[in-house]
């Protein structure tokens, strides 16, 4: 009997490990739906939004921040500033990465700007903006030969930049946080020198050859279980016959996916990752927004006309596992999964 309970307390504990390992066990629809929700804000220009963990929402329409609570009430505050990216903190306050007004913080009320003279930026430019499980800001402030990684723990700012750091350039195009508070980025600046660097506390990992991974990269996702799905983009190419590339890391591995059974991956196309470790790729084609989304072993894909002709500003998965698309004219898109 001793024995026996040894086993299921062994058996219990693995499963245990695997779901941490996994970030949960909870059990989602194996099924995608490409049928709109719910809309909000239509008409307005989306340039970048955020869902809580309460369900409240930060959405951003040139320099207007919009800011919907819980409960659906909805306030609009005037930046100044076109802002890029929005990111929402466990106490409901917003961050904001502003053209010109560097690094903003409001709680829906003041509104404080963190920028060059005050805060020692090294541009008044902040483009990507994320906040980690210990509360604290990462974000870019950059340019091809200066500044890099922002970081702010609520009393000082750290500035990682080559000179200082492993990067390898300047220039960050995208930066992730999964929920484990490890940290991804994608350099830029100069074509077949894109790299991936992971930050787990202070320890950096390049995914990939230090001298330069990948042609280019516009859009990342990475999920708590190390799984991330990039998208390799040749547009800036002169060889035009050069398709975009899917690639997924797995235990640390690249692997080119698959993707001949979609309509290919246009420029700037935007990726996200699922809680169901699917990968959703919002892209367009003939004009009109279409969603292409790899379960692991095979694609799906939204009929044509399903969507509005518009562009895909942004791509969000929120903490319910429903899709959120940010459009350029037609505001938000909601598919509930």
């Amino acid at each position: 009997m001793k024995r026996v309970t040894v086993f299921i307390f062994l058996i219990f504990s693995l499963i245990i490990s695997s779901c941490e390992k996994e970030g949960s066990c909870e059990k989602y629809p194996e099924g995608v739906n490409f049928n709109i929700s719910y809309r909000l804000l239509e008409g307005r220009r989306i340039t970048c939004l955020d869902v809580g963990q309460d369900g409240s929402i930060c959405a951003a329409s040139d320099n207007q921040l919009i800011l919907i609570d819980r409960h659906k009430d909805k306030k609009i505050i005037n930046l100044g500033y076109d802002i890029w990216d929005v990111a929402i903190t466990e106490d409901g306050s917003v961050w904001a990465g502003t053209n010109g007004g560097g690094l903003a913080h409001t709680d829906g009320n003041g509104i404080k700007y963190f920028n060059a003279s005050n805060s020692g930026l090294p541009r008044d430019y902040v483009s990507e903006v994320e906040i980690a499980p210990d509360g604290k800001v990462w974000f870019t402030s950059c340019a091809f030969d200066n500044g890099g990684l922002g970081i702010y723990d609520g009393r000082k700012f750290e500035f990682l930049t080559p000179e200082n750091s492993p990067l390898n350039q300047h220039v960050i195009y995208a930066l992730d946080i999964n929920s484990d508070g490890v940290v991804y980025l994608a350099t830029s600046g100069t074509v077949s020198r894109t790299n991936i660097y992971r930050i787990t506390g202070r320890k950096w990992e390049c995914l990939g050859d230090e001298g330069g991974t990948f042609y280019w990269v516009f859009s990342f996702d990475a999920g708590p279980s190390g799984l991330l799905y990039l998208i390799e983009d040749f547009s800036l190419s002169s060889a035009f016959h050069t398709t975009n590339n899917l690639y997924k890391l797995q235990d640390d591995k690249w692997k080119l996916i698959d993707s001949d059974n979609i309509s290919g991956i246009g420029f700037s196309a935007r990726v996200a990752l699922d809680r169901r470790n699917y990968c959703w790729i919002a892209d367009r084609k003939d004009g009109s927004i279409i969603l292409n989304v790899y379960n692991g072993r095979s694609w799906r894909s939204s009929m044509p006309g399903s969507f509005p002709d518009d562009f895909i500003t942004t791509l969000k998965v929120d903490y319910e596992n429903n899709i959120w698309l940010g459009t350029y004219e037609n505001g938000i898109i909601v598919l509930n999964q």
